[in-house]
């Protein structure tokens, strides 16, 4: 049998407490920050979703526009100098 030192197995008990009491902060430390980077993700989906929003709007507003507004003196589309079958 190997026989260790009193020292040895007061150390390690140390490091077992030390470990045992540090856990609880390191674990509510991270739970903190994956919620700040959860929040940041959101928010920057928001702001995505808000201009993607807005593009198609402004897209469809557009396209709405070309059909209801007909321009004031459409212009002739026949040739110049044309004036009928020969």
């Amino acid at each position: 049998m190997i026989q260790r030192p009193m020292a040895a197995i007061a150390i390690a008990s140390w490091r077992s407490v030390g470990i045992a009491l540090l856990s609880p902060p390191i674990a509510i430390l991270s739970a903190g920050i994956l919620v700040g980077l959860l929040g940041i993700f959101v928010l920057w989906l928001t702001v995505v979703a808000t201009l993607v929003t807005a593009i198609v709007l402004a897209d469809l507003v557009h396209g709405l526009m070309r059909h209801i507004a007909r321009p004031i003196g459409a212009l002739d589309q026949r040739a110049v100098g044309l004036t009928g079958p020969s």
